[in-house]
């Protein structure tokens, strides 16, 4: 039986779509899916994680907004570049799918406007890119 870990690809232009994982083969079908030789995990809250591109500024990725805006509002104020995977993850590190609620408040942070302490934030992290910050302060 193979487990299939439901997550979303967050592409840089802004391309949003479930994806489902195979279990068993997690690290390649992820490397695969964002196009890359390594990631790196970004921590979110509510035990959802973001795999990266690990080399996405160094070899050009596209700045991915809103996976950016995403890991903002979840609590870790970092930039990315390329394409993410969301996934769940268990207390232990292990990846797992994305539950209902977590599938539900990912969907929720694309919809929603951000609220002026993350705009600030982002501002703040996304510095280096004058026109998306002047782009962040007319939202």
């Amino acid at each position: 039986m193979t487990t299939t870990i439901r997550s979303v690809k967050i592409n840089p232009t802004e391309t949003i779509t479930t994806l489902d994982l195979d279990g068993a083969n997690s690290g390649t079908d992820i490397a695969a899916a964002i196009d890359c030789r390594m990631f790196a995990v970004v921590d979110l809250a509510d035990s959802i994680d973001l795999f990266v591109d690990d080399e996405g500024l160094i070899n050009g990725a596209t700045l991915n907004l809103p996976a950016t805006v995403l890991a903002h509002l979840l609590g870790n104020p970092t930039v990315i570049f390329g394409t993410a995977i969301a996934v769940g993850t268990t207390p232990d590190g292990k990846t797992v799918g994305l539950t209902d609620r977590q599938l539900t408040r990912v969907q929720k942070s694309f919809a929603q406007k951000p609220d002026p302490g993350t705009v600030d934030t982002l501002v703040e992290s996304l510095s280096p890119f004058p026109t998306i910050v002047s782009m962040l302060r007319n939202i």
